[in-house]
């Protein structure tokens, strides 16, 4: 299974979407249409990227490298498999800004882009937390403890309410 790292950006040097890892996607996946998956919300973690409306229809170019910089362009029609093998993982779109569009889409986004406070908020209630482990461990109740806390940690578990976990774990 191939990963990448893709951040989209403008031809201005406009972030739209900063660095995040894609996968999970076909082995005969052209740059192109992971560009358009990575779009239409197809991935987990780009589930929140909008293209803003007025870049919808321009140009898109596709770069990879195996670092963040000294990017080589590639093809649309290429396979992200074959290429990235070759060239590196990190793989960034560049979207062109028509000469038409006198307006940065950084200066002009509107709230629509930009989470709101309460959107921040409702997400990172949602998370799930872990208790803080006993450092140091002076007993092997507090060892047991951070060991509960590591293995809920790795198994991806935790609880909406800290002071929940600190209570089970605590018994």
């Amino acid at each position: 299974m191939t990963v990448v790292s893709i951040q989209v950006i403008t031809s201005t040097g406009c972030i739209l979407r900063n660095w995040s890892i894609i996968s999970g996607f076909a082995d005969t996946i052209t740059f192109g249409q992971l560009f358009t998956e990575v779009v239409a919300g197809s991935y987990e973690s780009a589930k929140d990227f909008v293209l803003p409306e007025e870049l919808r229809n321009n140009r898109v170019l596709a770069e990879v490298s195996k670092t963040r910089s000294d990017f080589q362009h590639v093809q649309f029609g290429d396979r992200v498999v074959d290429i990235t093998s070759l060239f590196g993982h990190y793989v960034r779109y560049t979207v062109a800004v028509q000469a038409e569009t006198s307006l940065d889409p950084c200066a002009t986004r509107s709230s629509e882009y930009r989470p709101s406070a309460f959107s921040i908020l409702m997400d990172s209630a949602k998370k799930l937390k872990l208790p803080q482990t006993a450092i140091p461990a002076k007993t092997k109740k507090d060892e047991l403890f951070n060991e509960l806390v590591r293995f809920f940690a790795n198994s991806g578990l935790g609880w909406y309410d800290v002071k929940d976990g600190e209570n089970l774990l605590k018994v």
